[in-house]
């Protein structure tokens, strides 16, 4: 039997077809190779999710807009390939790459701490070190922070934790802007009257650049760069003229604070007891509290908690307005609640530098039981307030303005409002607002973090590696089998 033979036509294009499908998956892997390269060189990443996780926003960039161009050190104590293990480190990375690429003062670097624990010895001073630690750093000064700290999470009935928001942008734009700071605020937390610290709103105050601190104001004078004092939630009074044979007392020295120009911020409840000295210095800025009182709305409030969880109304006035300009003039207005609040009343003042005036208010659907027969009152009632006085500021040659603002609520300060609903509703942001406006440090405003969406395009590592063989190994062999499909077709003609 003669052997069938290969015409060299056939040959010659059978071949061809070999050389092409060899060069083709020589160049993916090439292709692939340089992409990887270029990508992880200079953070080639396109952010496909419908939040837009990734992106640094324009408030953020406003807020950074004036940072200078001293050069700001990202830290990470895990190596930074490493950190692509994990989806959520990887993009924790995968932002700072952005910030990296927006700003040129921006770098990233990994120290090792466990060859080299001299290099974080002093971070150690200010911080617990783990190598889930990110440290910001200038030639000024230095912030850390946790990488859980990035996400924002729930807690089921088990005890277990899962993340559903994304708030790398806000730790990474307020540890800029502490470590940029020529000078650090200083913000005072009095102390000694069973008063609380909400751990969100000391938060909300370092993530700005403010120095936390306590004052018991029996022991210790107001020092002259103390920017804001906040008196949260008292239950007992603060000394008054009875005491001042033994000195200077308490209230003497938050009045003349105020009254050289100082701001204060002043935070009660239904239940907070008749402070004689802390009312009389309310009354002398046109402020009552009316204690035992709380305001109820059972048509604008969250029905999910109840009728005494009130929806607040932004209220405009020349002066004050600016307080809720960053929520009320939104699009949509975020809600701001006031839960479990004692009413305000204001009061004619008689000094021509000062007023008083309103920031929020309950809705005309309000009231004020007395009892389960009686209102006290009824229609909008005052809920947050400021009292404010104009004085002459020679060093600057301008008339500039300080403030003491009071609110009826010690839970519109509160974690609750300030952290676990924070996206869901404005104190947060309203608070941020407020200090801004008394003190004119810069906060971090409309800067919130980004919920995570099940339906959004998102890919994890595990997809990552199916499209990289896919690309790699499947595309290739197809191109192959083709190519051996048409050379043995060709080999018969």
């Amino acid at each position: 039997m003669n052997k069938p033979k290969i015409d060299k036509k056939t040959l010659k294009y059978g071949t061809a077809s070999v050389i092409l499908a060899v060069v083709f998956i020589a160049l993916i892997f090439v292709a692939n190779l340089v992409v990887t390269t270029l990508t992880d060189k200079y953070n080639l990443f396109v952010d496909l999710t419908e939040e837009q996780l990734y992106e640094i926003s324009e408030a953020s960039e406003e807020l950074l807009k004036d940072m200078g161009d001293g050069e700001i050190k990202f830290i990470f104590l895990t190596p930074l390939d490493e950190l692509d293990a994990n989806e959520y480190s990887k993009s924790i990375k995968t932002l700072a790459l952005e910030y990296e690429e927006k700003y040129d003062n921006i770098s990233i670097e990994y120290l090792d701490m466990l060859k080299n624990p001299g290099t974080v010895a002093k971070y150690r001073q200010s911080y617990d070190i783990s190598s889930t630690t990110v440290i910001v750093e200038s030639d000024k000064r230095h912030v850390a922070f946790d990488m859980s700290e990035c996400f924002v999470y729930n807690q089921d009935s088990n005890g277990n934790y899962t993340y559903y928001a994304f708030n790398a942008e806000y730790r990474f734009t307020s540890a800029i802007i502490r470590v940029m700071r020529d000078t650090m605020p200083k913000a005072l937390f009095t102390s000694n009257h069973l008063e609380t610290i909400p751990q969100q709103f000391k938060s909300l105050l370092l993530d700005a650049g403010f120095e936390v601190e306590l004052i018991d104001l029996a022991q210790s004078e107001i020092p002259e760069d103390a920017e804001l004092i906040i008196v949260n939630a008292p239950r007992t009074d603060f000394t008054g003229i009875e005491s001042e044979t033994e000195g200077v007392s308490e209230v003497t020295k938050l009045s003349r604070y105020l009254e050289n120009g100082g701001n204060a911020m002043l935070f009660v409840s239904p239940d907070t007891p008749e402070l004689k000295n802390l009312d009389e210095l309310c009354a002398s800025w046109g402020i009552k509290v009316n204690h035992g009182l709380a305001v109820v709305d059972n048509r604008n409030s969250v029905a999910s908690i109840d009728s005494f969880a009130l929806i607040t109304r932004y209220v405009e006035s020349d002066r004050l307005s600016a307080f809720h300009k960053s929520l009320s003039s939104a699009e949509n207005p975020q809600k701001t609640i006031s839960y479990y609040t004692a009413p305000i009343t204001l009061l004619p003042v008689t000094n021509v530098s000062q007023g008083v005036d309103t920031i929020l208010a309950s809705y005309a659907t309000s009231y004020i039981p007395m009892n389960d027969t009686e209102n006290y009152a009824e229609g909008t009632v005052p809920l947050l307030v400021a009292g404010y006085m104009d004085r002459f500021d020679s060093e600057r040659s301008e008339t500039v303005t300080n403030y003491f603002v009071v609110g009826g609520s010690t839970w519109f300060t509160s974690d609750t409002f300030l952290g676990t609903y924070q996206n869901t509703y404005g104190n947060a942001e309203l608070i941020k607002s407020v200090i801004s406006e008394m003190t004119d440090e810069t906060m971090i405003l409309n800067v919130g973090y980004k919920v995570y969406n099940d339906t959004t395009l998102t890919i994890d590592n595990a997809t990552s590696q199916k499209w990289l063989m896919a690309l790699i190994f499947a595309l290739p062999a197809l191109v192959l089998i083709t190519a051996l499909g048409v050379f043995l077709k060709r080999r018969h003609l």
